[in-house]
């Protein structure tokens, strides 16, 4: 059982206060009593944060009154989840905290360090895979050495990434593409642009700064597409599974291993 950290009591009382309130004295409020977003932790964050918040705010009435039976919901789905990724890992999951709170509507869960944040508003038909890519991304992060923070190598991004797709689609045949990895036609946008993403990341898989996880997680400036590095994740983990290689085998090479690893498979 992770132990959990409930954050929907601080959103209640900062929805209670906003009521009413214009979107800059809504913004102060959210800051003060809540503060809390599924944002990387960049310059960029806060104004991302407040563009969530203010793009979601008339959803938020649609909430369910009771959040606690929802948050009841995921931690159940995170202990079945969790059984599910022992098994396919051949490794425990590791003591992790679960924070349970309201996004943006963006369905976007997310690990941070020993933390598994997942939003209450996600649907639990959504939450299932969902849950098993971020406890991978637990499980990966213990047998690899990394300690599972937002700095890491462009490299150890891909293969988190890649790794954390493929144990859904495998855990979770019955979802769709989109569960898995995304829209089918992104990832045909991406694939049309395959070599020239490989191309561009490979002399940047060692690096670490936040320009370069930026450039293959939001558009990406030769192209357009957004999180290009989950695209080469899931190609490239497809490819290690057609050879024979398993995922368990994949989590225990050491992170710092990984830019030597994924530019073996990209194009020169």
């Amino acid at each position: 059982m992770p132990e959990l950290f409930d954050l929907t009591p601080r959103f209640q009382t900062f929805y209670a206060l906003a009521q009413g309130e214009p979107p800059d004295e809504r913004w102060v409020l959210w800051q003060e009593h809540y503060n809390f977003a599924a944002v990387p932790p960049v310059p960029a964050g806060q104004a991302l944060a407040r563009k969530l918040l203010d793009e979601a705010w008339a959803r938020y009435v649609g909430l369910p009154a009771n959040l606690s039976l929802e948050v009841s919901r995921l931690e159940s789905q995170a202990n079945l989840a969790a059984a599910q990724v022992e098994v396919l890992f051949q490794a425990p999951v590791p003591a992790y905290r679960l924070v349970t709170y309201v996004g943006g509507f963006e369905a976007n869960a997310f690990v941070a360090g020993t933390s598994l944040c997942m939003p209450v508003e996600m649907s639990a038909e959504w939450a299932a895979p969902v849950l098993t890519h971020e406890l991978t991304h637990l499980v990966h992060h213990q047998l690899s050495g990394s300690d599972g923070s937002w700095t890491r190598s462009l490299a150890a991004l891909v293969v988190q990434e890649g790794l954390a797709t493929r144990a859904t689609q495998i855990l979770h045949p019955e979802a769709s593409l989109s569960d898995h990895i995304g829209d089918a036609n992104w990832l045909r946008a991406c694939d049309a642009q395959r070599e020239m993403l490989g191309q561009d990341a490979l002399p940047r898989l060692g690096q670490s700064d936040d320009g370069t996880l930026l450039r293959f997680i939001q558009p990406h400036p030769n192209c357009g597409l957004d999180r290009t590095a989950y695209a080469l994740g899931w190609w490239l983990t497809g490819e290690w599974l057609s050879q024979g290689r398993t995922l368990a085998e994949l989590a225990r090479v050491p992170e710092a291993n990984l830019p030597m690893l994924v530019a073996s498979r990209l194009p020169a």
